[in-house]
């Protein structure tokens, strides 16, 4: 379910102007380059800046987010032809064996229910392919907001789709 600021149309239409700084963008660039990902599904992509970041450098992009209204800035930006644009969550995906998922922001932190993480790490794991990967942060409030503990750091820890599903209780073959 998406929040309510990302689903209406006005609130979505200024989302990037209120984020304009999107550096944070740079080290998940740089996670896709070193992994060599020619495929990546972009999950909570809201408005498309990261999306369309990857689509611009070649990369076969979805972008997946249950809110109809950031979906619309999305598609209504220059490049956007080149995204495959789903609107809905990563719990209902059809087939697909991506190279790289990606959760950036607080996309991660706004699953707050853990029925929902579960079926949204085991639709993850479905869509990759076999020893694709999974990158996300989350972000530690302790340190509130414009706090550099706030920025992500690059770390990721690399695990393969059979263990990722085998830990998101999924019975679907590698």
């Amino acid at each position: 379910m998406p929040d309510e600021i990302f689903e209406h149309p006005r609130l979505a239409a200024i989302y990037d102007a209120l984020d304009p700084d999107r550096s944070d963008l740079d080290v998940y660039v740089a996670i896709a380059e070193e992994l060599g990902a020619g495929s990546v599904l972009d999950v909570g992509c809201g408005t498309g800046t990261f999306a369309l970041l990857l689509a611009e450098r070649g990369l076969e992009v979805i972008g997946v987010d249950p809110a109809g209204a950031s979906l619309s800035v999305a598609r209504a930006k220059p490049g956007a032809e080149r995204v495959r644009w789903i609107h809905g969550d990563a719990t209902a995906l059809l087939p697909l064996a991506v190279d790289l998922a990606t959760m950036t922001g607080n996309v991660a932190q706004a699953i707050v229910d853990p029925r929902d993480w579960d079926e949204t790490l085991r639709g993850v794991c479905d869509a990759l392919r076999p020893g694709g990967h999974l990158v996300f942060e989350t972000r530690d409030p302790a340190y509130g907001p414009g706090v550099s503990g706030t920025a992500p750091r690059r770390t990721a820890s690399r695990t393969s789709t059979a263990s990722a599903r085998s830990r998101a209780g999924s019975s679907s073959p590698t």
